[in-house]
């Protein structure tokens, strides 16, 4: 039988997972979002995380409800130095990704490519691509190889493929 207490603490784990996803969705990886707010910043916010993981491992359900307001707290504060930052929001039409330690921005259409060059124009570090270009770059005897595997199984998933 679940209390006030372990209630309230579902309730709050909830909320920092919304604002989690809230954070990657606006902002992206973490490599983008450690390079806006600074190092600092990132030194602070990993320890606050390292504090609640201790905590939700090894405290009481009051201290872990503490823990969780500071880490709600935190992401707070990391909205706020992302926006000041100067950087600008993912838009809802792309993706953030890191891919061998690079980070891109992937969006559904050629259309969209453009905006986002734009927009994006002074990160010189990020790459920006669509699905579309990235569909174009894949050999006809993959997609053949795709295709044919799918009949078989939906679930075919290929890691890599290296043409010696």
């Amino acid at each position: 039988m679940s209390n006030y207490y372990d209630e309230a603490l579902k309730d709050k784990l909830k909320q920092l997972r919304i604002l989690e996803a809230e954070a990657n969705v606006k902002w992206g990886n973490w490599k983008r979002i450690y390079k806006m707010v600074g190092v600092d910043f990132e030194i602070k916010f990993l320890k606050a995380e390292q504090l609640l993981k201790t905590s939700l491992q090894k405290d009481t359900i009051k201290k872990q409800i503490s823990m969780v307001d500071m880490m709600i707290r935190a992401y707070e504060q990391l909205n706020i130095k992302c926006e000041e930052s100067g950087y600008i929001m993912i838009q809802p039409s792309a993706r953030c990704f890191t891919f061998d330690k690079k980070t891109a921005l992937i969006c559904d259409t050629d259309d969209e490519k453009p905006v986002l060059e734009l927009i994006h124009k002074d990160e010189k570090d990020i790459m920006i691509f669509s699905i579309e270009e990235l569909l174009r770059c894949i050999p006809q005897d993959f997609m053949r190889a795709k295709e044919i595997l799918s009949k078989l199984d939906k679930s075919v998933n290929f890691q890599r493929v290296d043409y010696d």
